[in-house]
């Protein structure tokens, strides 16, 4: 199927969103939007040829949707895991409710929720953040967004990408489009430790046994000192997935339960924490507010 067909298609499901949450969206559609090529290092040209050129990396399709205003909207690129975006869309509709334009996506692409380089285990952090870049850009580049005012938000191992866009030593470096923020929800921590070109706020569940919360608070903790100290907050009795009301009630989850896109980690506790999810939207919604500030819609 053509990329024009496979919008079309998915536009179709779309048909009954435009009062999403009490919320008037002058847009509600699928789009298509090029992954930027970042050019040779000079390492890269070093070791090989002064006329080496970087791979095409390909078109994504996203879910963009946009409130009826009358003024350019701040926006969130939103990358969610391959649980699907029926798990995403009250983090979609509370974040329209709140003023803000969002372009989300996944590694498991539509019509068939197929991964994106399946031959690859997983949507690592580098292709991760050129998707996360180029939804960036193709944002940035509509009237009626205000292109200063673009954050990005993503959730366990996809919570690595926010981090790295924000890392002045990765792909931030090699293009004009920057994010003014990030939050990342119980992500991997490890490999980004900063420093950070952005605030960042990461939220980690105490109780969780399949990303490793201290690591997260550690890296802030190592970075207080930085012009952008990580904000890190970690929510008590909570495990990991508690802010997505369709994983239910605490449970063991399978490595393919939990890793939808076969990325081979094991298997870990999942499940819904009312309290943990009020918790993190008043989190995230103060944390926008100061970052990227919105006029409420709802």
């Amino acid at each position: 199927m053509g990329l024009k067909v496979l919008l079309a298609a998915a536009a179709l499901t779309f048909s009954n969103t435009a009062f999403a949450w009490g919320v008037e969206l002058s847009e509600d559609k699928m789009v298509a939007f090029e992954l930027p090529v970042a050019p040779a290092t000079s390492l890269q040209q070093l070791r090989q040829d002064t006329s080496i050129r970087n791979l095409p990396q390909g078109t994504l399709a996203g879910r963009l949707r946009v409130p009826e205003a009358d003024r350019k909207l701040p926006a969130v690129v939103v990358v969610h895991t391959c649980h699907g975006e029926k798990a995403y869309e009250p983090w979609l509709g509370r974040l329209n409710s709140w003023g803000y334009a969002t372009l989300s996506f996944s590694r498991c692409q539509p019509p068939d929720h197929s991964p994106d380089d399946a031959h690859y285990p997983s949507l690592d952090w580098k292709r991760g953040a050129l998707a996360a870049l180029g939804a960036l850009r193709h944002l940035a580049q509509r009237d009626d967004i205000d292109a200063t005012s673009i954050a990005i938000m993503g959730w366990s191992r996809l919570g690595m990408v926010p981090l790295s866009v924000l890392n002045p030593e990765g792909f931030y470096q090699f293009f004009p489009e920057k994010f003014a923020a990030a939050v990342a929800l119980y992500p991997f921590c490890s490999f980004a430790r900063g420093p950070h070109a952005g605030p960042i706020l990461v939220i980690s569940a105490a109780q969780d046994d399949y990303v490793d919360a201290a690591v997260c608070e550690r890296m802030a903790g190592e970075t207080s000192q930085d012009d952008f100290p990580v904000r890190s907050a970690l929510i008590s009795n909570a495990y990991h997935g508690f802010d997505l009301e369709l994983f239910g009630a605490v449970h063991f989850a399978s490595r393919d339960e939990i890793n939808p896109d076969g990325f081979a980690a094991g298997g870990g506790s999942l499940g819904y924490d009312k309290a943990g999810q009020q918790t993190a939207i008043a989190l995230v919604r103060a944390f926008l507010q100061e970052h990227v500030p919105s006029q409420k819609v709802e």
